[in-house]
């Protein structure tokens, strides 16, 4: 029950974080799907989670061609790859934060190039990509760190509170 509590708060504040309250390229998309595994063993939805708010804010905003085979499927290897460099240390999200942000940079800048939305060369693409995705760099390092830290607080909270209690005694 609390996995599911946890969850559905994450979700609508990531939601709302993500389509209402945040300019371009500053969202927590990516730092979902890396913090994910480190609030729920449930790997269905460490993966399908990140996707399907991305689904559903698309619905509402527009769809964008070819390009979003790119853009699921970054998301999806991103929430795959983030269960297995999973270590629970705000150390270890961070680096699996850049790295999925590179990933991203790589692969779906790809997309574009290929759909050929207006660039010369793969290179021009990737030079012109750099300011927005710099910007998603640092949106996701700090929601992944607000993520863990809201966890961190969260976890001591509810620790503190269970060691407060009366100690159960069997007689």
């Amino acid at each position: 029950m609390s996995e599911i509590i946890k969850s559905a708060a994450f979700i609508l504040a990531s939601i709302f974080l993500a389509r209402f309250a945040l300019p371009a390229n500053i969202t927590p998309i990516i730092a979902m799907a890396v913090f994910l595994p480190f609030i729920t063993q449930n790997k269905h939805l460490q993966t399908l989670l990140p996707i399907g708010i991305l689904f559903l804010t698309d619905i509402f905003l527009g769809f964008y061609g070819a390009t979003m085979f790119f853009v699921y499927g970054t998301l999806l290897l991103i929430s795959i790859l983030s269960r297995k460099g999973y270590n629970g240390r705000l150390t270890g999200i961070l680096k699996t934060s850049g790295f999925s942000v590179l990933l991203w940079h790589i692969i779906v800048n790809f997309g574009v190039y290929l759909n050929g939305l207006g660039t010369i060369s793969l290179a021009q693409t990737y030079i012109a990509a750099i300011p927005f995705d710099f910007r998603l760099l640092l949106s996701t390092l700090a929601f992944s760190s607000l993520f863990y830290g809201c966890n961190y607080a969260v976890c001591r909270y509810i620790n503190r509170k269970a060691l407060s209690s009366d100690p159960i005694t069997f007689s």
